[in-house]
């Protein structure tokens, strides 16, 4: 057992002060099969506007718009938002559950499918958001998504008000996550399963020993989840809602 980390039935958790055993970083490439694609389909339909709309968010209140070439599904409207990444492989409709349960919770939900580089994605929906008056914004993602996620808030000035990370690994398309996660101010949530089948565990490892003092909290869970699987585990996505209403304002 590492030191510092307690063991609980479902759940490990550890902070950034109690991790100091370095581990060597692991990308989906390195660690293991292709990350798991998604059996979701995002089907369309046309708006007034131009902007195709994904008929599977259909039954919230949303609209659909165009951020430089990326059309983006927003759910609801808010003062507070949250940015929702893909995992490789899956769709914006897999991750309705989340959206549908932030929603519920107050928060605007920008959805959408990569188009270009995964962080630069993210990024320009956050610069989006805050220049349509959205005053506190959160980014989300799942494994690639996660990855995107941290650089993107890394990058991001200001920083988003919150980072949830599940599942992410070393590397981005040759970019060492870690060199992002190590300038996180911003309160970050990191989430993986001990027995990840892509290298997430110990990338996870890392980025918290990486991460300033006090910045990030890193959530452990027993078996193999990878990614949006996570929150279909005990207790996860009731998680990841209530830091993300603890640290995002409303």
């Amino acid at each position: 057992m590492l030191a510092g980390v307690r063991r609980w039935p479902t759940l490990l958790l550890a902070t950034a002060a109690t991790l100091t055993t370095a581990i060597a970083l692991a990308g989906c490439a390195s660690a293991g099969p292709a990350s798991p694609s998604s059996t979701a389909s995002a089907s369309s339909s046309p708006t007034a506007s131009g902007v195709p709309r994904a008929d599977c968010v259909k039954k919230l209140p949303r609209s659909a718009v165009m951020v430089d070439t990326q059309p983006v599904q927003l759910i609801g409207s808010a003062s507070r938002a949250v940015v929702v990444s893909n995992q490789s492989g899956g769709d914006l409709c897999r991750w309705m559950p989340l959206a549908t349960a932030l929603h519920a919770r107050g928060f605007e939900v920008a959805l959408y499918n990569y188009i270009g580089a995964p962080d630069r994605n993210a990024g320009e929906i956050l610069r989006y958001l805050r220049a349509h008056g959205v005053a506190h914004v959160a980014l989300l993602g799942g494994s690639q998504g996660a990855k995107a996620s941290i650089i993107a808030a890394a990058a991001a000035t200001p920083q988003p008000d919150a980072l949830v990370a599940l599942s992410g690994e070393g590397y981005l398309e040759g970019v060492n996550v870690s060199d992002s996660a190590a300038k996180l101010h911003c309160p970050t949530l990191y989430v993986t399963a001990e027995h990840d089948p892509y290298g997430s565990y110990d990338a996870n490892e890392e980025f918290q020993k990486v991460t300033p003092h006090g910045v990030s909290t890193l959530v452990v869970i027993p078996g193999a989840d990878h990614g949006i699987q996570m929150l279909g585990d005990d207790g996860i996505q009731d998680r990841v809602l209530d830091f993300l209403d603890a640290h995002v304002a409303h």
